[in-house]
């Protein structure tokens, strides 16, 4: 993956944004720093050569990464937190990263909440993501919400628009698009779906076209 800056170069950003945003003296590990940050781009190059929107593959496929790219750098955030989690057990730092990934993008997304390995933010400002069963080719807009009661299921390749909204614990099938605005409340929805608000009332009908909103952004299939 070709990157903005090199692994050396990312750990003095943040660690400069860390100590600016969040100067309480704790200082991050460094006989595990350096391993997260690989680990956590290792992770979003995998993410990231799926993905077909622009700025994520350069003309010969190779994935690409900014730190100046804010949906880019919000996916790395995600997975250096999680990455430090799950291998280190350092909450204090993965709490640091949480506020400093609320602080720059706006969004609260948990580093113990199990994202997929392949997803899309687009400019998720506003946007509380809880802890779910998520799939493969997710696509997550801005003013997102997704609160569950308990385990929830959300199928591959399934597109949250802006303001889209999931609360309880019935599963969403593979390739629903659950559309702007839209509050799904406790209701299952099947797979090839699309979620709509019609007149203030929320619709669903079947996928007319031959791909679905994810499938549109992603080189993934079912």
């Amino acid at each position: 993956m070709k990157t903005s800056l090199v692994k050396e170069e990312i750990s003095s950003l943040l660690k400069k944004q860390l100590e600016f945003y969040i100067p309480d003296g704790y200082r991050v590990n460094d006989e595990y720093w350096l391993k997260a940050i690989v680990t956590a781009l290792e992770r979003c190059d995998n993410c990231f050569k799926h993905i077909l929107m622009p700025g994520y593959r350069d003309s010969k496929g190779e994935s690409t990464f900014s730190h100046l790219h804010r949906d880019q750098y919000t996916t790395f955030l995600y997975f250096l937190g999680n990455t430090i989690w799950t291998c280190y057990h350092d909450k204090q730092i993965c709490d640091k990263l949480l506020n400093l990934q609320s602080i720059l993008h706006g969004i609260f997304l948990s580093y113990k909440c199990e994202m997929p390995d392949i997803f899309l933010f687009s400019h998720p400002i506003g946007s509380i993501i809880g802890n779910a069963k998520y799939s493969d080719g997710l696509y997550i807009g801005h003013n997102v919400t997704v609160n569950t009661k308990n385990d929830l299921y959300i199928g591959k390749l399934c597109a949250l628009l802006p303001g889209a909204t999931i609360c309880g614990n019935e599963p969403i099938g593979d390739r629903v698009s659950i559309g702007v605005n839209v509050t799904v409340y406790d209701k299952k929805i099947e797979n090839n779906s699309v979620v709509y608000n019609e007149d203030g009332k929320i619709k669903i009908r079947p996928c007319l076209k031959e791909k679905c909103w994810s499938e549109e952004k992603f080189d993934i299939s079912l």
